[in-house]
Parts: C-alpha cells; structure tokens; sequence
C-alpha cells in the first residue's frame, strides 16, 4: 500500500485511463494500417524470412529507437538548446555542457553495444525464440491482448532488471563488470547502454527479450516493446524531468548514491527495502509523472522551508 501511495497518484490515474482509451479507438480503428505494415515489413522486405526478421529487424529496432529518442537529450547536452529544456535539468551545475572527451569515450562504448552486442544477441536469441514458437505469420494481436501483455512484459523486467543490477553491485561483479556505467554519478541519455558486455546482455538485453519470449509474443509487439524499453531508459538516464514524461528521479539518484534502488518500478526495492535512503527524500517527492509546466524542483525545492 505505501509503495501504491507513492507511484500512483489520483488525477494521474485518470488521466492514464482516458489515454488508454483513446490509444484503444485508435489501435482499433487503424487495424488495417498495422496488418499492412506488417505485410510491407515481413513480406515485402524480408521476404517471409523469419531469421532476417529477427536479427536484422530487431537491431534496426534496437539502433534506431535508441538515436531517436537520444538526439534532443544529447543536442540538448552538447549545445545548451533548446534553452527552455535546461529549467528541467535534475543536477543543475552538472553536464552544462558535457565534457567532450568524456562524451566521445561513452560514445564508442554505446556504438559498440549497439552495432556489435545487440545483433549478436539478437543472432543468438533467434532459434531460442523460433523454439518457442514466436509467430511471426500470425493475426496481430488485439489491443487488450498487447495491453496484458505488457503488464507482463513490465512484470519480467523488474525481476530481472533487480536481481541482475543488484548482483552487479556486488563486490564480486562491480569493479570488473558494473563500475563503467557508474563513471556518470550525473548520468545522461546514451549513457543507458555505457556499460560492458555481460551488463548489456543480462541487464538490457536479457531483461527485454524474455518477455515476450514467454508470453510468445507477436514480433511486432516485441518491437514496439523494446522501443518503449529504449524511450524509457533513455529518460531515466537522461538528467531532465520534462513534463509530461516519466521521472528520471529514482534513477538519477541511484547514480549519485550507489546503494540504492536497483529496479526499474521500485516494486522489489521496496520489497527489499533497497529504496532506502530514496525514501523520504526531496527526489522521491519529485519522483512522479508532472502533468505541470514549472520543474517539479521548484515544486518540491531542495529547502524545505522554502516556499513556492
């Protein structure tokens, strides 16, 4: 119940509920738009070849929603524009701009991640899933069904996503495999995927795919899955709590403290009481979804006795 009171809020519900709505008419009425996307992506590009569908789809998938999502954040970085997004920053006096050489070497870390680990996985990943039963041929899925789905997309992630990230904080694997993400105690977008090969693979990777391997999921759900992965771990990381989009808070805070809230819900971190001490604070006031214009910093100010 404390961990509800904290994530949901009342008019955030409903506002949730009306989007789902609106999200439902439009899947339902543009219907024939996604069965002839598919038909243009699966026949007439990879010529009905599930291998070619899997490997290359999923890493153009992987590649392309990463820099999509990624380019304002970065522009915003590197050259202080748009100006109106920098009122929103979490860290303030941090990456204003960001140092250069530091960005480079995160740079070909991520491009490594992108172009090399990511269709290997996805190489390795696909006789696994065609094991399974992925159908790729098959009806796409109805609304409801993707939306049930996705609960238990989200319901896997946060298992694997907390148990990996916390073995990796562990004395054994932090220095060796985890300690290169952590460089950045002020995070910023492409700095979700800087990190090693096995923290790629089980955290980003492992985390993402089993999901919809279980649930034998359409590969089109899959895909807009692992965008949605890419959008949401982009803002996680990416320092600025805009609007109308998911807080950063939790995890910008796990940057700067280390030992603390290691999911991506906080659902096992309060379970375990790893949320602590992110409970309590200033950021965990901020750590929800603003539906306001003014930066929740100014709503919830670092002073406690300041007013706003």
């Amino acid at each position: 119940k404390q961990w509800y009171q904290r994530r949901v809020r009342g008019p955030s519900v409903s506002r949730f509920c009306l989007i789902m709505d609106y999200i439902a008419g439009i899947w339902s009425g543009s219907r024939d738009i996604w069965t002839g996307l598919w038909h243009v992506i699966y026949v007439d590009i990879f010529a009905e070849n599930a291998f070619l569908a899997h490997v290359l789809g999923t890493s153009a998938v992987i590649l392309g929603s990463f820099v999509l999502f990624n380019s304002v954040f970065l522009l915003a970085d590197i050259t202080g524009r748009p100006a109106w997004l920098l009122q929103y920053k979490v860290q303030e006096d941090r990456n204003t701009p960001v140092d250069s050489a530091k960005l480079l070497k995160c740079v070909s870390t991520v491009s490594f991640n992108l172009v090399v680990v990511s269709p290997l996985f996805s190489l390795a990943w696909f006789p696994l899933a065609d094991a399974v039963g992925a159908f790729h041929t098959g009806t796409l899925p109805t609304f409801p069904r993707f939306c049930a789905e996705f609960v238990g997309f989200c319901a896997v992630l946060e298992v694997v996503f907390y148990y990996s990230h916390r073995a990796f904080h562990t004395p054994a694997l932090y220095s060796r495999w985890h300690k290169k993400h952590h460089e950045w105690t002020a995070p910023i977008g492409i700095t979700s995927i800087y990190c090693t090969p096995p923290e790629m693979i089980v955290s980003n990777l492992l985390s993402s795919f089993l999901g919809p391997l279980l649930l034998r999921s359409h590969l089109l759900s899959a895909w807009v899955w692992i965008a949605i992965g890419a959008l949401s771990t982009t803002i996680a990381h990416s320092g600025y709590h805009v609007p109308f989009l998911q807080s950063p808070e939790a995890h910008d805070f796990h940057h700067r403290s280390f030992a603390c809230w290691y999911g991506s819900f906080g659902v096992f971190d309060w379970l375990h009481k790893t949320d602590r001490p992110f409970a309590g604070s200033v950021q965990e006031k901020r750590n929800y979804t603003s539906f306001r214009l003014i930066p929740v910093k100014q709503i919830h100010p670092d002073n406690k006795n300041k007013e706003l």
